[in-house]
C-alpha cells in the first residue's frame, strides 16, 4: 500500500508536475500503460478544475493530490479551496439542458475515464473530487 500527497499551486503550469507523478505511481504498480494514461487525465482534469475553482475563488491555497493504493483499487483525491461548481452530469444537465458548459463536460470526461467518480463539498469548505480505479 501506498500514500502519497503532493500540494502544488493552483497554477495550471504545475498540473505537469502532477501528470509526472501519476505516471511514476502507476508505473510502481505495473499498470497497463493505457490505464496510466487515462488516470493521467482525469487527474489532470480535476487538477484543472481546481485552478479554474481557485482562480474563480480568489483563492491562493494549494491544491492537495492524495493517491492511496490499497486493496486492489486506486483511488485519488484532489482537493481544492475553491467552490464546487458541477458534481452530477444528470443534474447539471436538467438545470441548464445543455451539455455545453465546460463544468459539464468536465465532469463527463471524468466519469469516462475512471471507475467512479465523486465530487463533493471538502471538511471545512472547498471541493474534493475522488476518483476510484479498480485495475483488472
Amino acid at each position: 500500500m501506498a500514500l502519497v500527497e503532493l500540494e502544488v499551486p493552483p497554477k495550471s503550469v504545475y498540473v505537469g508536475v502532477v501528470r509526472l507523478a501519476i505516471s511514476a505511481l502507476g508505473r510502481s504498480l505495473e499498470l497497463d500503460e493505457d490505464l496510466i494514461e487515462d488516470v493521467k487525465i482525469a487527474v489532470s482534469e480535476a487538477c484543472a478544475n481546481a485552478v479554474i475553482e481557485h482562480e474563480r475563488s480568489n483563492i491562493h491555497d494549494h491544491v492537495k493530490i492524495v493517491w492511496n493504493d490499497d486493496q486492489g483499487r486506486i483511488q485519488i483525491e484532489v482537493t481544492s479551496a475553491g467552490e464546487r461548481v458541477v458534481d452530477d452530469v444528470t443534474d447539471a444537465l436538467t438545470s441548464t439542458g445543455s451539455l455545453a458548459s465546460r463544468d459539464v463536460l468536465s465532469l463527463a470526461l471524468l466519469q469516462s475515464l475512471v471507475d467512479e467518480c465523486v465530487v463533493e463539498s471538502a471538511a471545512g469548505g472547498g471541493t474534493v473530487t475522488r476518483l476510484t480505479i479498480a485495475p483488472s
